[in-house]
């Protein structure tokens, strides 16, 4: 007899077959109780890799836990959102392609958010460094951060304008699934797109959960390990993971009020001239924090790059917008015109 299922585990991946496969190990080894049913689904987003065959040849030992999903278009919220709606459980687990759950993950999840009476909980997500970490990189609480590193031993329940710790992050996160549609999902303007390491698609539903009303809780008993591969030990990673980031944050962003110019708030400019002057000079000088001046200047000019993205999106959706409206009006006069290309 077939055991309803409870909990859902959803990975969604894109391109990182070998990274896959350890994730999908771990999961396929987890303890968990005998009348526990659970599943886990890998969302594929547009892998041209070996993922299919991959997921396809771990089904034999997966004892019908595992489940392949294609997702067409890019963007892992879109993948996320795609799982969400194919799981059977009403218990839903997100975890990313480069992380080992601990043996016990699926089991505590099951059961975490009965315990704290909560809509969602996360937990920790501790570093397996595939070589020693420099001591510049340890020293910053910023650049952990962008490694997705949280390693706080105390739950705590999170409050709407909290602490900035502990946080909830993509990497390790439990939600009811009924609250997750209740939010339409992921924000699909956020979140990584094929190689651009855009975010805030998890924080920014830990936010929306919250401001609903909703319980969410950090249990450091929901533990994962984060594979840090030895290239994201350079500063030439967090120059790039910055650049991306405040380019998605500007590509998603509300409305803009004020002059702009290129599509860009005219201030940004100054902004991001002071900043790269600073930090220049700074890295000349050798100065300690000379670093943190770069990636502030980064994240400036990324966000114009978004900036001028959204904007060339914005003509373009608006000239799209304007060919159907003439050639329907056409149609109506009983013309016959080719729409603009």
């Amino acid at each position: 007899m077939t055991r309803p299922v409870a909990i859902s585990v959803i990975v969604a991946t894109h391109n990182r077959a070998p990274l896959l496969r350890e994730t999908l190990d771990a999961l396929l080894a987890q303890a968990t109780p005998a009348g526990l049913g659970w599943e886990v689904l890998v969302v594929d987003n547009r892998s041209t890799d070996g993922t299919r065959a991959l997921v396809q040849a771990m089904t034999a030992r997966s004892r019908g836990r595992l489940r392949y999903l294609f997702a067409p278009r890019l963007g892992k919220s879109r993948a996320l959102n795609l799982g969400i709606e194919a799981a059977r459980g009403a218990v839903i687990a997100l975890t990313d392609d480069d992380v080992s759950p601990a043996v016990d993950w699926v089991a505590t999840a099951a059961e975490v958010l009965d315990r704290w009476a909560a809509d969602g909980a996360g937990g920790r997500i501790l570093p397996r460094w595939e070589a020693a970490p420099p001591s510049w990189l340890l020293e910053s609480e910023r650049l952990l951060d962008y490694l997705a590193i949280m390693e706080f031993t105390e739950p705590e329940i999170l409050r709407v304008g909290g602490a900035r710790y502990p946080q909830v992050w993509g990497a390790n996160m439990v939600f009811r699934r009924d609250a997750l549609r209740s939010l339409g999902g992921f924000d699909t303007m956020l979140g990584p797109v094929g190689r651009r390491r855009y975010c805030e698609e998890d924080t920014d539903i830990v936010r929306r959960m919250l401001r609903q009303g909703r319980r969410i809780v950090y249990d450091p008993w929901l533990t994962v390990s984060h594979r840090i591969p030895r290239a994201r030990l350079r500063r030439a990673y967090f120059r790039r993971v910055v650049w991306d980031k405040a380019e998605g944050q500007a590509l998603a962003g509300g409305s803009l009020s004020g002059p702009r110019l290129f599509g860009a708030p005219r201030w940004h400019y100054r902004c991001a001239g002071v900043m790269l002057l600073r930090s220049t000079l700074r890295s000349m000088a050798r100065r300690p924090g000379a670093f943190d001046n770069v990636l502030d200047s980064l994240a400036a000019l990324g966000a114009l790059a978004g900036h001028f993205k959204r904007a060339w999106q914005e003509r373009r959706g608006h000239g799209a917008k304007e060919a159907a409206s003439r050639t329907w009006t056409s149609q109506q006069r009983g013309e016959l015109v080719a729409p603009d290309a």
